[in-house]
């Protein structure tokens, strides 16, 4: 595989995460938020709530796999573009 390959491969596992990433971050922060935050119009949350069918530890560790994912992809993506910096 060529460099322009993997830089493509980076690039688009990287969008990908990011979008994972984000999304998960936002279903977190919206739609299941911590018990007792009273962000949700004025409200806590109901413990054992389900969004997509996974309740908050699930959409926790997705937020965390994807993040770290992204994370180690922006390294390589810097390690691939070095010679630019």
């Amino acid at each position: 595989m060529n460099r322009t390959a993997w830089n493509l491969l980076v690039d688009l596992i990287s969008f990908l995460a990011f979008f994972a990433s984000t999304a998960s971050g936002l279903v977190l922060w919206w739609a299941l938020p911590a018990p007792g935050s009273g962000f949700r119009r004025g409200g806590a949350a109901v413990a054992g709530e389900l969004f997509l069918g996974l309740s908050t530890p699930g959409w926790v560790a997705i937020h965390r796999i994807t993040s770290l994912i992204l994370a180690a992809l922006i390294l390589l993506h810097i390690a691939l573009h070095w010679n630019w910096i």
